[in-house]
Parts: C-alpha cells; sequence; structure tokens
C-alpha cells in the first residue's frame, strides 16, 4: 500500500467564488514520462506561474479557478476519482467546467474532446494562439489542417482525468493536446532526449498548448455570461438517435420517445439563445449590473444542463456511469459511445435475443428520453 498525494491550489473568485473553473493534469508515469504525464505538469506550473503574475499586478478572477495536480492517474484514475467521489456534492453544486491536460505535446497537430456545449469556445480561442510550427497562422489553422472542420470527439472513454467529471457527476469538460498517437507512449523512450529531439524540438508547442489551455480557463472564469453554446449537443443527440435507428432496424422497438425528447432540448437551446441575444441587446443600452439575477439564473441553468444528463442508478451493469449520453464503450473503456445504455442494451439482445432483453432496449430508450427532458428544462428553466 502507497499513500498517493493530490496537489490542489485554489485563486478565489472576486465576484462568484463559489463557481469553479477546474485544470487538471497527473504527474504520475509509468517511466520517465516526458510527453505522459510532464509535458502536461510543465504546462500547467507555467499557467500558476503566469496566473500568479496577474495576481500580484492586481488580477482576480470572477469565478473561483483551481489547479488540480492528480496522482495515481495510471492506476486507474484513482487520484482525480477519489478526489470527484469526495468532493462530489460540492463540486456538483459549484463547478462551471473541468479543463484537462493529460499530454499537453506529444507531436504535430492539435487535438481536442469536449462535452459538445464547449465546442464554439475551443474554436474562438484556437484562433488566438499561435500555430507553434508556423508563425503567420493560428493553432486553429493547425486544427484544420488535416480535416475540412475542426474535429472535436468525445469524452466518452476512460482514458484519463476526465473521466470521473463528465461521467461519473456530470460536468462539462475539455481534453486538449499538440500531437496524439506517438510512437514511445508508456516506453521507456518516453524521455527529455525524444521530447526535445522528436516531440518539441523549440518548445514552442509547450508554449502554444500553455496558452490555449489559460485561454480556455480565463474565459470560462472571466466573463460575465458563461461561453456555453448548446446548439452542438442538441445535433449530437440527434445523430446519435439516427446511429441507434440504424442498429435497431427490425427490431420491435420505438424511438419515439427518444425523438420527442430531443425536440423539447432543440426548443430549450431556442429559448435559451434567444434570451442570450436579448442579454447582449441590454448589455449595449444599459450597465450589466442592473440586471445580475437574470445573468445569474441563465449562467446557472448553463451550467448545471449537463449535470441533468446523468441518473443516479447509472448505467444497467455499470452503475459507477451516470451519464446516460456518453460512457466508454461496453468491449473498450478507450472508445466512447453515444447513448451507452442503449448500446449495452442492444449487445445483449445479440447474445441472447429473447423478448425480455428486447424490453431491456425500450427500457434504456425510455431512460435516456428522460434524462434529456430533464436536460431541456434545466436548460429552458422551465418545470413539468
Amino acid at each position: 500500500m502507497v499513500t498517493i498525494q493530490n496537489v490542489i491550489s485554489v485563486i478565489e473568485g472576486g465576484e462568484e467564488p463559489e463557481r469553479y473553473v477546474i485544470l487538471g493534469n497527473h504527474r504520475d508515469a509509468w517511466t520517465f514520462g516526458a510527453v505522459d504525464p510532464n509535458s502536461g505538469t510543465a504546462s500547467l506550473l507555467e499557467l500558476a506561474q503566469r496566473l500568479s503574475e496577474l495576481q500580484k499586478k492586481g488580477w482576480r478572477p470572477r469565478r473561483t479557478i483551481i489547479l488540480c495536480n492528480w496522482d495515481a492517474e495510471e492506476y486507474g484514475l484513482t487520484g482525480s476519482t477519489e478526489w470527484v467521489e469526495e468532493n462530489r456534492a460540492m463540486l456538483t453544486s459549484r463547478t462551471v467546467a473541468y479543463l484537462n491536460v493529460d499530454s499537453a505535446v506529444a507531436g504535430h497537430g492539435f487535438y481536442a474532446s469536449a462535452t459538445p456545449q464547449l465546442d464554439e469556445l475551443l474554436k474562438e480561442a484556437s484562433k488566438q494562439v499561435q500555430n507553434p510550427d508556423n508563425g503567420t497562422q493560428s493553432l486553429y489553422d493547425l486544427w484544420m489542417s488535416s480535416n475540412s472542420s475542426p474535429l472535436i470527439g468525445r469524452l466518452g472513454g476512460g482514458s484519463s482525468d476526465y473521466s470521473a467529471f463528465v461521467q461519473h457527476i456530470g460536468i462539462p469538460s475539455v481534453d486538449m493536446a499538440i500531437g496524439s498517437d506517438y510512437p514511445v507512449y508508456h516506453s521507456l523512450y518516453d524521455d527529455f532526449i525524444w521530447m526535445e529531439k522528436f516531440g518539441d524540438p523549440l518548445f514552442q508547442r509547450h508554449v502554444a498548448a500553455a496558452s490555449m489551455w489559460g485561454l480556455v480557463a480565463l474565459r470560462l472564469s472571466d466573463e460575465e455570461i458563461l461561453p456555453f453554446n448548446y446548439s452542438n449537443y442538441a445535433t449530437e443527440l440527434e445523430n446519435g438517435a439516427l446511429g441507434i435507428s440504424e442498429r435497431v432496424q427490425g427490431m420491435p422497438v420505438s424511438l419515439s420517445p427518444l425523438h420527442k425528447s430531443i425536440k423539447e432540448f432543440r426548443k430549450a437551446v431556442a429559448k435559451v439563445d434567444s434570451e442570450l441575444k436579448a442579454l447582449q441587446t441590454w448589455k449595449i443600452w444599459s450597465p450589466w449590473r442592473n440586471n445580475p439575477l437574470k445573468v445569474r439564473d441563465i449562467n446557472d441553468r448553463l451550467m448545471m444542463t449537463e449535470r441533468a444528463f446523468t441518473d443516479r442508478e447509472g448505467l444497467s451493469g455499470r452503475p459507477w456511469y451516470k451519464h446516460l449520453i456518453y460512457a466508454p464503450s461496453l468491449h473498450n473503456d478507450y472508445g466512447a459511445e453515444v447513448y451507452p445504455g442503449i448500446g449495452d442494451a442492444i449487445e445483449r439482445v445479440k447474445k441472447t435475443n429473447t423478448s425480455e432483453s428486447l424490453q431491456s432496449i425500450q427500457h434504456e430508450i425510455y431512460r435516456v428520453s428522460r434524462v434529456i427532458n430533464q436536460a431541456a428544462l434545466v436548460l429552458s428553466g422551465g418545470l413539468t
């Protein structure tokens, strides 16, 4: 038995100290860990230093910023998971977002995964960070170089410390890196020599990674209205339903409850977008401080909608996973699956093909529909 230790640093917010923006990286490694995790740890330490310098100049974030250095990530995400479970009540009521960087630099290219309401924020922030490999371009240009549009993954897999935040308690989250699938992953060759020779010879990629991480954190902690956009979430729900429709083709199940709930969520998105536009108009014609309760109300709804996608009973057979929209695949902990409970039920039908297993698919469809309806109510600020 070995005692593990997380390191937590808190920069208290000036106006909303009870709202948290959390940044996390782990520090344990299988071997030397120059990429995984030390490139991320170096970026976190650089961010801490820069934030300290801002404080010395009189700056204070609107919301509280928490910097977390996790222990025992390689042993089942232990450090972050235990911390989330111990502080669950406080985190679920106060956390705006969790920003994870595991391996900050592993080579060329920018890669990001997120819960969908943070997609637009990532795109906007990447346009303000310089491309480390081409000073005339932005990080957004680097991101676009290998795709027709910025490709944002989803945080359903259980490969890093965002897992407990997203899949257990429903916190909007991001995971970012420059470079991916590097050849020395978890080997003895993941050392400073490899980083200096191949990963980031000029260490400009580390600067870009830390800049992107810090910029996203500052926007979430300082902007009066949270920069969330749920339109992409509605689209993701719709696309996920299309995928399920193909998988249950020919089975005696109805997807009508799922489609209806997604329509309600789309209506809620339109409503909150209209309110946000109205607030922007009020910003032009009168000071924000004249309407602080409205600002607080809409921020709370934007923040808490992700929680509504969780269910206290969790996935059938995997109760720790509370999120019914995103979770690891049943047979691949690194793979993300949309509507995992429905997917698990479909896999059971393939094995047994009984009336009971078919009923379980319909049951999971009802469960998912219920949490989507709940999320729509939270986002719109309504009651049943």
